[in-house]
């Protein structure tokens, strides 16, 4: 398990070539004026489109997307002239440009008639600096949300998935996760700059956005309606991170931030002794197991006396250590950027350092019940988490003029967490007292290059767009361990002793249990496309064809170790009411203690790969100067092959091939130019993760429950219609409102099942069907209506946005003879509520956020009529921020989050009201997290 260098190594060149770039420095007094052109009609960008200065040599043309920037301009008061052939000319006069700082003015333009004399136009500077998140959606085939870099600024969000909370029908789960209208991770997808991004996650469908410094975004979009040019494995949304490819002006800044947790820091923390690169997120090799022990084949084959001698290699690693404060948590972040011409083409770096550390406490209250409803146990776990993030990001861009653009683009991340479980409680069933400890290491380490590439041939129009990617993700799971004590609830006796539970024959994973796994994928991606303008027909008609090929292959493997009684009829017995930290200590090894087994399966390893073909034929039609067209129909055939082996050493192989068709249609008719009314109506799926699949077992100690695949899933098919009314007032403002349809053949869900006695398994089955109906409103408006009511020049300094959805969704249970009542679909809330209200003061820098959201109640793992299903119950989230600009280029920002700490509760509702009753409801689990407590510095040189 030895860690690669070369993801380490370019990172090093970078800050090397970053170091030397910046020092290039810029010129004191100039500025710079930046933008985007485009139809108003259309909303397209336009490409080649003049800009100048009037009385100045300066100006520029647009580029591939419609982007234009003048560098070097002295500073003073200008007015830009932009004339294209066929359009009125706009004049913006008093423009201000400023001693080293970059000015944005996006500019619509509108077609002229020919046969009347040119129109010039001069606009108001206020007017024309469109927000380009705006200009995005409004120009957008698809019906889509989001929110763009000059909105993140004025929040604190430091990473993305903070920042995905303020997008519409969008909230965060385990601060990581998204879920879009209500649907889990599993229907939504991510891309990077275009290309889709893997999973960070090995054991779900889901990416963690908390990777993302939210100060590298350019803009994030979330697209809710399908079109051919996009991937076809979503229903939610596709969820859009568009990094900075050139920045405005050189750059270098430094943050860094201290936290803390009411209920974690300065408190009593659990932890064991781990290795001298956790600081770093990865594993020294103290876990791992020692070089001279047996493999697994050669364990097996071992006599008893050779068995004894390989456990006495293993380090007795099981105590635990209590330090009497845990420290407060830290993190950093250094990003830089330049831009500079080479050959007298734009070449642009961007790129970050990121790390964090943190330790977390959280209390949880366990329980489950038998089939009667009689409860089998209660336990209080305390879970210790420290928590360790480091990543890089590097962008690379280079314009050949304004017709090619070349684009290198990384990003490589380890995270790592270092969990201690204490638990204590009841084991009723039994009627014993139970301790039980886990330690548990997880490292996952991701990596993400992107070469694409943009070009425009002049003459025809016809646009190419292509990109090759790699993404590798790796997870290392060493020395996972468990371990059991218990005493008999006996009121007669007196004795208090615990006695550990260590097998007799043959070891359990559950009991003195030692688990290491290692899983290693790879995705390679490839696409390129055509835009070709159908000129003959007239203005506004396009044709965009392309191709794409993706392929990913996995491997996993398990090893599971744990002790056992060597030999029972030579046993001493008193051994076993030794305390964790000796137990297992060497001079206990031998005949009459204990010795290692080995129960590894051949379930415990797989290897899975898939291929994806994918072509789409996409047609842009502008029927009307008001109604455009976007349709066409995507064709993926995706081939998956999985292979393991059973429980009774069965071969399982799985061999799928799809080939699905995937028609869509988005009609958008403008209203006004501020006002649009979009339709869509399109077909996608939801393919199984290679996890669902594998006949694998794994017993997650947190929440008590053993987790299994699915060899026989079905991929789900999904039918969506989308209705939307969206008006945009001046000055980034929004107001809309959504009417969606969504219809699932074979939706995949997780399902639990209970043997009794505490026992419960997780797999993982397709329903036969089911819908989602749901309407969405978002709002952002400033409250400068108000000073017509109170004479107070503030008010344009608040602004209030929120969104709301509401949802409906039912499941078809005619083909499961074990269903109980009629149910939602598995993590689909009924209503998703976000709102904010935020002040910024540019003046004197000062800034504030209040940010409210509920989610409502979901079902967590899918029951039957025996079991009822597990529930997640709602929790109000309330947050506070305060920033404050420091000497100009600094900033001082303080977060207060979940102010409210309200627990987290998992149940079965007994009286089936949709509502948590801790008298009459069946409590699962119940979750203090506490409140946290944040404070940062940054500054921009």
């Amino acid at each position: 398990m030895k860690q690669k260098q070369m993801p380490r190594f370019i990172v090093l060149i970078s800050f090397i070539m970053m170091m030397n770039l910046y020092c290039l420095g810029s010129s004191a007094d100039l500025g710079s004026i930046k933008g985007n052109i485009v139809d108003k009609n259309t909303n397209e960008s336009l490409i080649g489109v003049p800009i100048m200065l009037e009385g100045t040599g300066l100006g520029t043309v647009t580029d591939l997307d419609g982007n234009y920037k003048i560098d070097n301009i002295p500073v003073g008061i200008y007015t830009l002239v932009v004339r294209y052939v066929g359009y009125n000319p706009q004049l913006i006069p008093q423009i201000k440009v400023l001693s080293d700082l970059v000015l944005t003015i996006d500019v619509t333009m509108e077609s002229s008639n020919l046969q009347l004399n040119e129109v010039t136009i001069t606009a108001d500077m206020r007017r024309e600096s469109i927000g380009s998140i705006l200009l995005m959606q409004k120009k957008s085939a698809t019906v889509q949300d989001g929110i763009s870099s000059e909105l993140i600024k004025k929040t604190a969000d430091k990473n993305t998935g903070e920042v995905i909370r303020r997008v519409s029908g969008a909230s965060i789960q385990e601060g990581r996760f998204v879920i879009i209208r209500g649907l889990n991770e599993r229907y939504n997808s991510a891309t990077l700059n275009g290309v889709p991004l893997a999973s960070t996650e090995p054991d779900r469908k889901a990416f963690s956005f908390d990777l993302f410094p939210a100060s590298l975004l350019d803009n994030l979009i979330i697209v809710k309606t399908a079109s051919p040019e996009l991937q076809g494995d979503f229903a939610g949304g596709i969820l859009q991170l568009n990094t900075k490819d050139i920045p405005d002006q050189g750059f270098f800044s430094f943050s860094a931030g201290s936290g803390m947790n009411s209920i974690s820091t300065y408190k009593n923390y659990q932890e064991y002794k781990g290795g001298k690169q956790d600081w770093l997120g990865q594993d020294d090799g103290t876990r791992a197991i020692p070089s001279g022990f047996p493999n697994s084949q050669a364990f097996k084959k071992s006599t008893t006396a050779e068995k004894i001698e390989a456990s006495k290699l293993l380090t007795n690693d099981w105590s635990t250590q209590e330090k009497k404060k845990s420290p407060l948590n830290q993190s950093y972040q250094l990003s830089f950027g330049q831009n500079k011409k080479i050959l007298k083409n734009e070449f642009g770096l961007i790129g970050a350092l990121s790390y964090s550390s943190s330790k977390k406490k959280t209390e949880v209250e366990r329980s489950d019940y038998d089939l009667d409803g009689s409860r089998n146990y209660m336990f209080n776990d305390e879970q210790y988490k420290d928590h360790t993030f480091w990543g890089a990001l590097l962008n690379l861009t280079y314009k050949l003029k304004s017709d090619n653009e070349i684009s290198l683009k990384n990003l490589y991340s380890v995270n790592a967490e270092d969990q201690t479980i204490i638990r204590k409680g009841t084991d009723i069933e039994n009627q014993q007292e139970i301790s039980a400890t886990s330690l548990k290491y997880t490292s996952t380490k991701f990596y993400n290059s992107i070469l694409s590439g943009k070009h425009l041939l002049p003459k025809s129009g016809v646009k190419i767009n292509w990109y090759g990617s790699l993404n590798k993700t790796s997870q290392d799971v060493p020395n996972l361990r468990r371990m059991y004590y218990y005493r008999n609830l006996d009121n007669s006796s007196e004795d208090t002793t615990m006695y550990a539970y260590v097998p007799f024959g043959n070891a359990s994973p559950s009991y003195a249990g030692k688990f290491f796994s290692q899983l290693n994928e790879k995705i390679y991606n490839a696409e390129a496309n055509f835009l070709i303008p159908l000129s003959f027909i007239g203005k506004g008609h396009a044709v965009k064809f392309g191709y794409n090929e993706q392929y990913k292959e996995r491997i996993f493997d398990a090893r599971v170790l744990g002790y056992i009684v060597s030999n029972p009829g030579k046993f001493n017995w008193a051994l076993l009411s030794q305390p964790i930290d000796s137990i297992f200590a060497p001079e206990n090894i031998g005949n009459t203690g204990f010795r290692i087994d080995e129960i590894t399966n051949p379930s415990d390893h797989y290897s899975s790969s898939s291929n994806l073909h994918a072509g789409f034929l996409q047609l842009e039609n502008q029927i009307t100067q008001k109604l455009n067209l976007v349709w066409g129909i995507r064709i993926e055939n995706f081939i998956q092959k999985l292979n393991s082996f059973g429980y009774s050493n069965d071969t399982i192989k799985v061999n799928t091939n799809y080939v699905d068709v995937l028609p869509s249609l988005n009609a958008n008719f403008s209203i006004s130019e501020k006002s649009n009314i979009r339709f869509a109506a399109s077909k996608t799926v939801a393919r199984p993760e290679f996890r669902e699949l594998a006949p694998f077992s794994f017993y997650d100690f947190s929440t008590a429950t053993s987790i299994e695949g699915n060899d026989s899933l079905k991929r789900t098919e999904i039918y969506n219609f989308d209705l939307r009314f969206e008006t945009f007032p001046e000055n980034g403002q929004v107001v809309s409102a959504s009417l969606f349809y969504k219809k699932f053949k074979n939706p995949i869900e997780p399902v639990v099942e209970s043997s009794g006695a505490g026992s419960r398994k997780i797999s993982f089955e397709n329903a036969t069907g089911s819908y989602v109906v749901g309407i969405e409103f978002e709002w952002r408006k400033n409250l400068s209506l108000l000073e017509s009511i109170v004479n107070w020049k503030q008010w344009s300094n608040f602004s209030i946005y929120g969104n709301l959805a509401l949802m409906e969704s039912k499941v078809d249970k005619s083909g499961d003879l074990r269903a109980g009542s009629d149910r939602p679909m598995q993590g689909q809330s009924p209503y998703l509520i976000n709102g904010g209200l935020s002040y910024n003061e540019s003046v004197t820098g000062i800034g504030f956020n209040v940010i409210y959201n509920r989610i409502g109640r979901r079902i967590y793992q899918v029951g039957n009529s025996g079991y009822l299903s597990i529930e997640e119950s709602p929790r109000n989230l309330l947050d506070f921020q305060l920033s404050k600009r420091i000497f100009q280029k600094g900033e001082i920002k303080m977060t207060v989050s979940d102010i409210l700490n309200e627990a987290g509760i998992f149940y079965q509702d007994q009286n089936q009201n949709g509502k948590y009753a801790a008298d009459i409801d069946s409590g699962i689990s119940s979750y203090n997290y506490g409140i946290n407590y944040s404070l940062s510095v940054s500054y921009k040189f």
